[in-house]
């Protein structure tokens, strides 16, 4: 699919599901890449505003057809372009998630964070699991597998932080 139809397409689903959560994976560095080439995905990763956003870096895989592909760039400059796109989806993301401030929203009750056993780990419908922030719960009572309304107090880089909404 090309760029132009790329857009064309996140327009529209933008415009009849506003509500739409939209992800994807992006790789730099690839071999014959040029700065051109990234300075368009910075556009377009910008452009876009994705609501989550994953990025690696190129790296040569032994027995692949990539391993011998010409033209491969240096490890450094994956590493730089994937740091410098992480960092532009870092404030989109903190944009993004700013809205949820002050709001209540519905979340799935996962159970104990990973971080703290003092708070819960969910999530809202636009969080998937293992590649997307999570809602934490850091007042209330909730059981894991249940749903609950959760009013976010703040908002982080990637994540959610809240406590149980009383009815």
């Amino acid at each position: 699919m090309g760029e132009t139809r790329t857009r064309e397409l996140i327009d529209r689903i933008r415009m009849a599901m506003p509500q739409a959560t939209l992800r994807t994976t992006m790789m730099v560095g690839l071999p014959n890449e040029s700065e051109a080439d990234f300075d368009r995905l910075v556009d377009f990763v910008r452009e876009t505003a994705f609501d989550h956003l994953g990025v690696f870096a190129f790296s040569p895989e032994e027995g692949t057809p990539a391993f011998h592909l010409p033209h491969q760039l240096p490890a450094e400059v994956g590493q730089q372009r994937m740091q410098e796109l992480m960092a532009i989806q870092q404030e989109i993301s903190q944009t993004k998630l700013a809205r949820y401030l002050d709001t209540t929203i519905e979340v799935l009750v996962e159970g104990l964070s990973e971080e703290s056993d003092l708070l819960l780990a969910s999530r809202h419908a636009g969080q998937a699991p293992d590649i997307d922030g999570v809602t934490y719960i850091n007042d209330g009572q909730a059981t894991a597998g249940e749903f609950a309304q959760v009013y976010i107090t703040q908002t982080g880089d990637y994540d959610l932080v809240g406590h149980i909404a009383t009815p």
